[in-house]
């Protein structure tokens, strides 16, 4: 009987409640405000780096028929959206006007959500519109071409815009960059240097090896690799000789210098420091081959020159190991190094090139990494003595990695070594242009479609037209097939792709 009782009181109360609310509207007024609609925008928009942009919003209002633009504040951000951007730089105000007039765009290339925000000044209240804004770049993504202009360095570029292929000479002058290059030139690398800079690194004799700012190549001290170093007696200016990407990818890599190899590691806090070309046990520095095979996550496979062995540089170590007995081969080879790569051939292989000191006898040798660093061998064998002689005297060499063939060339002509028939054919030749460069960019370093190409660098000194060629590399020994080729450019001595 209570809890009937409670019941029914609740149900009373409740009722009143409802009763009071109903009767409660008609004790204010509601008055519509000035509300806005925003008119020509679209939803989606393309801007390029350092050009104008702009967009010129039509703004309508529900209770001001007038609408003049001293009664109202204006507010254009533009957030960018990327998962390779620290939070502070996500957010930027871009105009502070009705209409958005940009005499040249200086947001970094990327996806952009912009926001637009309307205040009456009268109450305060705010509307927003919103739209994204891809920012390209005619510097945006593309091969980054080292040259030599009559022994001075200078930076090219096969730039992708608009999904062409388009050159730009001396891209440092075209995008305005503070950065002048002195001497001879070495080589230019790129790779993910750290969270949020992408790696775009050029050395020179005469200006040492530096970064450049990934999206406008612009340039400032702090950029040189001796910022990277912990070696307090290192030049400012300090020049290596090479810079590869280790094992575990992004934000890793070794850098030799004379014969040492230095390790960085951005996730460990790593900066070049102490070498890296030491065995555990052994108190000696050995000088380390100018080849790094990187594997996978968790392995590097090295070669120590003066003591003509194999040696492995696990993740993580600041040092290197040796390798198991081999089941083919000694890894103490009593043979110099000519080549070493890794390649995606086969699931994943080590190729290297071996010479006999005593008679200039070549080797091929193949080793499989697995992915959490077990190395085996594949194959070893001797290259035949007729195709040795010519092999000796080859300029550059690549491995496919779909077929596992390896090409080389001698002056202008290409050849292609199958080791399972132990043949090589001629597959190009291009005559009175020179050959300055040739190799697989590798997995992940250029766009997927193109990972299998090779790619042949060549130089026509009397028209003094350097070209970029990309030849499909066909099965069965087929001669290469070319793709494409862009001209323009100066001798090309060093390639590598900047990728997105």
């Amino acid at each position: 009987m209570i809890k009937k009782i409670k019941y029914l009181a609740l149900l009373v109360l409740s009722a009143g409640l409802l009763n009071a609310c109903s009767e409660d509207l008609g004790n204010y007024d509601y008055n519509d405000i000035n509300e806005v609609v925003f008119g020509n925008m679209d939803t989606h928009y393309e801007a390029l780096l350092g050009e104008p942009f702009e967009v010129k919003p039509e703004l309508s209002f529900t209770q001001d028929a007038i609408g003049n633009e001293e009664d109202y504040e204006y507010n254009w951000s533009a957030v960018r959206i990327a998962a390779q951007v620290l939070p502070a730089e996500r957010g930027t105000v871009i105009g502070s006007d009705k209409d958005l007039i940009l005499e040249a765009v200086q947001l970094p290339p990327g996806e952009y959500s912009v926001h637009y925000r309307v205040t009456d000044k009268k109450t305060g209240v705010q509307w927003n519109a919103q739209f994204y804004l891809n920012v390209n770049s005619a510097i945006y993504e593309g091969y980054m071409l080292l040259c030599d202009d009559n022994g001075t360095a200078r930076l090219d570029m096969l730039s992708l815009i608009s999904g062409e292929y388009t050159p730009i000479k001396d891209v440092l002058d075209y995008a305005g960059s503070s950065l002048k290059l002195e001497g001879a030139p070495k080589f230019v690398y790129c790779y993910p240097y750290e969270y949020g800079f992408y790696g775009v690194y050029v050395s020179t004799d005469g200006t040492g090896t530096t970064k450049i700012h990934p999206d406008t190549f612009d340039w400032k001290p702090e950029y040189y690799l001796s910022y990277e170093m912990l070696d307090a007696s290192a030049p400012t200016d300090f020049e290596a000789d090479f810079i590869n990407i280790s094992s575990f990818g992004s934000n890793t890599s070794l850098m030799g210098k004379d014969g040492n190899l230095y390790y960085y590691f951005r996730t460990f806090q790593y900066q070049y420091s102490i070498p890296i070309n030491t065995v555990v046990s052994e108190a000696e520095y050995f000088k380390a081959a100018p080849f790094v095979a990187d594997c996978y996550l968790f392995l590097n496979i090295l070669y120590d020159e003066d003591n003509q062995r194999f040696l492995k540089h696990t993740y993580n170590q600041q040092s290197c190991s040796l390798l198991p007995n081999g089941t083919l081969f000694d890894y103490n080879t009593g043979k110099d190094l000519l080549y070493m790569t890794r390649t995606e051939y086969n699931g994943g292989e080590v190729h290297a090139i071996l010479k006999d000191p005593a008679d200039s006898k070549l080797y091929l040798a193949r080793m499989t990494v697995s992915l959490f660093g077990a190395v085996n061998q594949a194959y070893y064998a001797e290259i035949p003595a007729e195709i040795a002689a010519d092999m000796n005297q080859a300029e550059n060499f690549a491995v496919s990695p779909e077929f596992g063939y390896l090409l080389y060339n001698v002056g202008s002509k290409v050849y292609e070594y199958d080791f399972s028939l132990k043949t090589s054919k001629l597959v190009l030749d291009k005559g009175n242009e020179e050959i300055t460069l040739m190799k697989f960019e590798g997995r992940n370093r250029i766009p997927r479609e193109y990972a299998n190409d090779l790619h042949v660098y060549t130089y026509d000194s009397g028209a003094q037209n350097g070209a970029v060629e990309r030849y499909t590399v066909p099965p069965v020994n087929g001669d290469l097939i070319l793709e494409t080729r862009h001209d323009g450019f100066g001798k090309i001595v060093s390639a590598s792709y900047r990728i997105r």
